[in-house]
């Protein structure tokens, strides 16, 4: 019998799945596993990769969609053909770090059957300067779970390292809900129902590591924040929370502004935002500015 399914989502990753499936299929567990991929019509040699280790790895499982059914639905499609009891999700332009992370995650769910899902630790590897910075949610899973459910509120937390069981995604998460109210991502909508409604666990241990570039996918900011409003609504968030929530919002969108030199989306979201002063003015003054922009580009991490 399968316990465990890696269920990773490809969409123009050549650069990046071999190292992703390595990691994976050197892993050392007591227990059967599959890594069941769903690729979103990618246009590159994503696939073409994928197959070179399907003719020697019988545990793979790749579907390949004709047409781009973006993250949520390929997300679905993908979590339908897994069959086993856990889910661990991970992004194809991601790694496990540690050899025994799989039996790690397993051994947390298998001993705490209340648990929905089990979080983890992981390193941020910065794409353009080659840097890694160790251990990014240190201080997230060493927190209460009050705490941890409090950051993910507002904040939203990392997505990297969770494993799920699948049971509680089929009974405490409605697909058909997310559809209906927009929601075109998944890894928030489904944590924020898991934890709210059931228990969960904290593994204060790096993992896997997080690959961030400029190609990483991010959600749409309007569609996240629509989401944040929609389950704040349906779990009574605090008004503090919800003030919050539009402030983080404000703040994401001047660093695009400041990406990009968008002066008139600078000046908006620059206006109702305090702190960090430093930070916020120095996002303002590259969305106003051309040359600013490129003086703060040699110190972006991306």
């Amino acid at each position: 019998m399968i316990k465990l399914s890696v269920h990773i989502l490809t969409y123009n990753s050549e650069a990046f799945i071999s190292k992703c499936l390595s990691s994976i299929i050197e892993q050392q567990t007591n227990f059967s596993y599959e890594i069941v991929i769903g690729d979103d019509a990618s246009t590159d040699k994503t696939v073409k990769i994928i197959n070179s280790y399907t003719k020697i790895h019988d545990k793979i499982k790749l579907k390949v969609h004709d047409s781009n059914l973006g993250v949520l639905n390929n997300f679905i499609d993908t979590l339908q053909r897994c069959n086993s009891k856990y889910i661990f999700d991970i992004a194809g332009d991601d790694w496990l770090s540690d050899p025994y992370a799989l039996q790690t995650l397993v051994d947390e769910l298998d001993q705490n059957p209340n648990y929905s899902f089990v979080d983890s630790g992981f390193d941020c590897y910065y794409e353009r300067s080659g840097k890694i910075k160790s251990f990014i949610n240190k201080s997230v899973l060493k927190s209460s779970k009050v705490a941890y459910i409090a950051r993910h509120k507002v904040y939203g937390t990392s997505f990297m390292g969770c494993c799920y069981r699948k049971s509680s995604i089929k009974k405490y998460v409605n697909f058909d809900e997310y559809r209906k109210q927009q929601i075109d991502f998944e890894d928030y909508p489904i944590l924020t129902d898991l934890m709210m409604n059931s228990d969960f666990g904290l593994i204060p241990k790096v993992l896997s590591v997080y690959r961030k570039h400029r190609d990483s996918h991010s959600h749409q900011a309007d569609s996240y924040l629509r989401a944040k409003l929609y389950f704040a609504e349906k779990y009574n968030y605090s008004k503090a929370e919800v003030t919050k929530i539009h402030q983080i919002h404000d703040n994401y969108m001047l660093h695009n502004a400041s990406i990009i030199s968008d002066k008139k989306s600078g000046r908006q979201y620059y206006k109702p935002l305090r702190q960090p002063i430093l930070r916020n003015f120095v996002y303002f003054l590259s969305s106003q500015s051309h040359l600013a922009r490129i003086f703060f580009t040699l110190f972006r991490k991306i």
